[in-house]
């Protein structure tokens, strides 16, 4: 799957935003898919390892690996899967005021095994979307003190 990019302005403060991509253990709170998700010890504000469980179609598990700088970028890169052969991107987020940020998403992709076309665009037109409302939605729930 080639490279996906997207950007959107987001109604919420680039500090609300931020923790809701950083609370990895509140994802299956709001992101039907993700049955499950444990960030392993040893973690630290700028690096930090998480195990995802998915439900897309049959349950599956991948770790990835997180660099981050406070409220400016999150990177990640594939350490381990049993569905996908690449997964690494970055969330890169703005302020353009107190409730608004604008967000680059980048996302490199591949799996295991052949995947049809159609899943592939179902991923990119359909699900991220609705994953970018879903993590506006959860940043509002947030009440971050400045």
């Amino acid at each position: 799957m080639p490279v996906v990019k997207r950007e959107k302005e987001m109604g919420v403060s680039v500090e609300s935003l931020y923790l809701a991509i950083t609370t990895f253990e509140d994802y299956p709170k709001f992101l039907p898919e993700v049955v499950g998700a444990r960030r392993h010890e040893g973690a630290t504000i700028e690096k930090t390892l998480v195990t995802y469980e998915l439900e897309v179609m049959k349950r599956f598990e991948y770790t990835l690996e997180f660099s981050m700088k406070l409220n400016q970028e999150i990177k990640w890169k594939l350490v381990e899967s049993n569905f996908f052969k690449t997964n690494e991107g970055r969330w890169l987020i703005k302020s353009k005021g107190p409730n608004e940020t604008h967000v680059e998403y980048e996302l490199d992709v591949s799996f295991g095994f052949l995947v049809p076309g159609w899943i592939s665009r179902k991923l990119t037109e359909v699900s991220l979307p609705k994953m970018f409302e879903s993590f506006e939605t959860q940043a509002k729930t947030y009440k971050v003190k400045k």
